[in-house]
């Protein structure tokens, strides 16, 4: 946008304003100080001036999907969100002093600093892409650091969901950080764009500029994204203490080709946990919900043709993901394709076995706290999230003849492979706009009040959604 004055901070009861602390293309953000319980809060708060229908849906989305995230150790915390009298919708968020954004450019952060941060934040993305949610903006000034200097991934602003994610407007791209295929329109948005940018970012902490960025050279915008849609390749981070695994990671997260990448964030995880074992330092945990857990990971298989890439360890143990959370998955027999790990003190392979089949018990929506009559607007920008978008692939195979199962307490529904490639998964989808993502062909949904559930079932492949199947409708009043 150019430089610009921060816009005037809105009155918001209980806080008092202090100062600006950022600014953006759609929000700035200000420090406020909360009243009770008394705490310095940001408040991010939309710009007049691009307060359109889209807009507005991507600040919901933003605080439905933070909020969705809200428990994870290394996503931002959303106290809550509202409309400000002046009409602006606003969150109010946790307060984090800096962000990496400015550390790299005027300091040399450490290896270890590097590879822990490294799996914290791709904790964060895997929660969110097995929740169903790209965040399409992955970059250094992404990633805050609270008072405590833990690192926390923020800024949802331009995220999407997975099935959407080919069906809207990707604004708002950072284009040291994008995958090319992303800044060539040919892709909105996939999980192997998010392990670019990923693998950018901590490019970009190691070696003090962009994967890019030529020293001495010519850096604009355009000369960047350039190189990065052109035939150049990432050069070494030129750090003499980086191993050579590391580099080898990073490359192969900053190949050109999608489909030469590792498959998931999970897979980089992974690699960046070996790098540390490796080296002699200790293994950040992975934390991953337990309702997406690492045996029935979609994102986490790999894609026919994709490269092995063997990382040689010192010591002896797996690699470790941590599952806290509710444990609400079930599992009975076996389906499709499934990564398990088999360790030993000299190196990690990765191979695919048959995995559980699950039933994913659907989870209750994000609550966003809103007063008067903001609870009209945003309802109307929650419709514009499903509907200001369209058009889907009908090249993509369709669900058809979805069953259900009714018991006394939930109604499994299940449905026959309408003929999956690697990498498809299914997206299920309620009536009220609650979705889950899953590779498995049966699905276990808590009914409502009524006792009745609704879904529809789509495939995606690459991140684009094909049709959905007739909604299929039962009641727990029909069990047997």
């Amino acid at each position: 946008m150019g430089r610009r004055l921060p816009s005037t901070p809105p009155v918001l009861g209980g806080y008092t304003h202090l100062r600006a602390i950022g600014k953006g293309g759609f929000a700035d953000v200000f420090l406020y100080e909360q009243a009770l319980p008394r705490a310095e809060v940001a408040v991010k708060v939309l710009l007049p001036d691009v307060a359109s229908n889209s807009v507005r849906a991507m600040f919901l989305s933003e605080a439905n999907l933070m909020s969705q995230l809200a428990t994870h150790p290394s996503v931002v915390t959303v106290h809550a969100a509202s409309i400000a009298p002046d009409g602006r919708p606003y969150l109010v968020m946790e307060y984090c002093p800096s962000s990496y954004g400015s550390r790299y450019k005027t300091e040399r952060i450490s290896l270890a600093e590097v590879l822990k941060t490294g799996v914290r934040i791709g904790s964060a993305l895997e929660s969110a892409h097995r929740q169903g949610f790209l965040h399409r903006d992955i970059k250094p000034s992404n990633i805050l650091l609270t008072r405590y200097n833990h690192p926390v991934l923020a800024d949802f602003g331009i995220a999407a969901t997975l099935a959407e994610a080919e069906r809207d407007e990707a604004e708002g791209m950072s284009v040291p950080w994008s995958a090319p295929e992303v800044l060539q329109s040919t892709s909105r948005g996939t999980v192997r764009s998010e392990v670019w940018s990923l693998s950018a970012t901590l490019y970009t902490m190691l070696a003090g500029r962009s994967p890019f960025e030529y020293p001495g050279k010519g850096n604009t915008r355009d000369e960047l994204q350039r190189r990065i849609v052109g035939r150049d390749r990432v050069q070494p981070t030129g750090r003499p203490d980086v191993p050579a695994e590391l580099e080898a990671l990073l490359a192969a997260g900053l190949d050109k080709d999608p489909a030469a990448r590792p498959a998931s964030v999970l897979d980089v995880v992974r690699g960046l946990q070996l790098i540390e074992s490796t080296i002699g330092l200790p293994q950040t945990s992975a934390d991953i919900a337990a309702e997406a857990s690492a045996a029935s990971s979609l994102s986490a298989r790999p894609v026919s043709g994709a490269p092995v890439v063997a990382l040689t360890r010192a010591a002896r143990g797996g690699v470790s993901v941590r599952a806290p959370g509710e444990g609400r998955l079930r599992h009975r027999g076996r389906a499709a394709d499934e990564v398990r790990e088999s360790t030993d003190s000299s190196v990690t392979v990765i191979r695919q076995v048959a995995p559980p089949r699950r039933r994913a018990a659907m989870r209750p929506g994000a609550i966003v706290a809103v007063s008067g009559g903001a609870v009209v607007l945003l309802a109307v920008i929650a419709t514009a999230v499903v509907f200001v978008v369209g058009g889907r692939d009908t090249s993509i195979p369709v669900v058809s003849d979805v069953q259900a199962t009714v018991t006394a307490d939930a109604v499994e529904f299940a449905w026959k492979d309408p003929g999956l490639a690697g990498g498809d998964v299914y997206v299920i989808r309620s009536p009220d706009g609650r979705s889950s993502t899953q590779s498995s062909n049966e699905f276990t949904v808590q009914p409502d009040a009524s006792g009745t559930a609704c879904v529809t079932v789509r495939v995606s492949r690459d991140g684009r959604v094909g049709e959905p199947s007739a909604q299929k409708c039962a009641s727990t009043a029909d069990a047997p």
